[in-house]
């Protein structure tokens, strides 16, 4: 898997070809980049296939919670939980589809516990049956926050696909992070859409620079403008 570095550098290193302005920077590049390759990742998610991809699945460990009160979170029906746990930082921006989130496994750092995803509907008709003892253990997602249900859990390790490596280790209370710089991470995206997301990067800034140019030079012909951006 190439890094953000590498894959900037393929971008530019193609972008001399066809424009002449230097001054597209770098992180521009590679949010667009990062765009792309999110999309065709969501894809691949409703399909089951990504799940077979090297390198792009993130460990955030000691992802850490709070006690709260059903109240404070305006779900009524959690009125029924012995407690209730909240991250305290955001979830990191994952890979979604259309079949949910992109959290593989929700797991306490023990590795003794781990919860499945429920929406708060159905865990309401849950706690509405009189005769069925689940001892299943559950999360659910509120505002972009993580949140156990009948648990006293403060630390969970976390494996997701995210599109930003650096992003997701912060949010983890352990000192585990190293002093890696953002270009220093990997470029999350399977090697066979690689090529497919530079060139789709490539389209977008080409775009985007057409239109500049246009916008710029209002009464000029085609040639005229070329020649005017230098």
């Amino acid at each position: 898997m190439i890094t953000n570095n590498e894959f900037v550098s393929r971008v530019v290193n193609n972008l001399k070809a066809t424009t002449k302005d230097g001054h597209i920077s770098d992180r521009f590049i590679l949010n667009i980049g990062k765009t792309k390759a999110k999309y065709y990742m969501s894809q691949k998610l409703d399909e089951l296939t990504l799940f077979r991809e090297d390198g792009i699945i993130t460990t955030i460990p000691c992802f850490e919670l709070e006690s709260v009160d059903y109240r404070d979170l305006g779900i009524f029906e959690f009125k029924v939980c012995r407690n209730i746990m909240k991250s305290i930082n955001k979830l990191p921006e994952g890979i979604f589809g259309k079949n949910g989130s992109g959290i593989i496994s929700v797991m306490n750092i023990e590795g003794e516990e781990d919860y499945d995803y429920i929406s708060v509907q159905r865990f309401a008709d849950l706690k509405k049956r009189k005769y069925t003892r689940d001892t299943t253990r559950y999360y659910t997602i509120l505002d972009d926050h993580l949140i156990l249900l009948d648990s006293t859990n403060q630390l969970l390790d976390l494996r997701m696909f995210v599109i930003d490596k650096k992003a997701a280790l912060e949010t983890s209370s352990c000192q585990t992070t190293s002093c890696k710089s953002v270009w220093e991470y990997e470029f999350v995206c399977p090697d066979r859409f690689l090529d497919r997301v530079v060139g789709d990067t490539l389209t977008e800034i080409g775009t985007l620079y057409r239109t500049s140019v246009e916008d710029t030079n209002p009464n000029l012909d085609s040639n005229q403008k070329s020649k005017t951006v230098q």
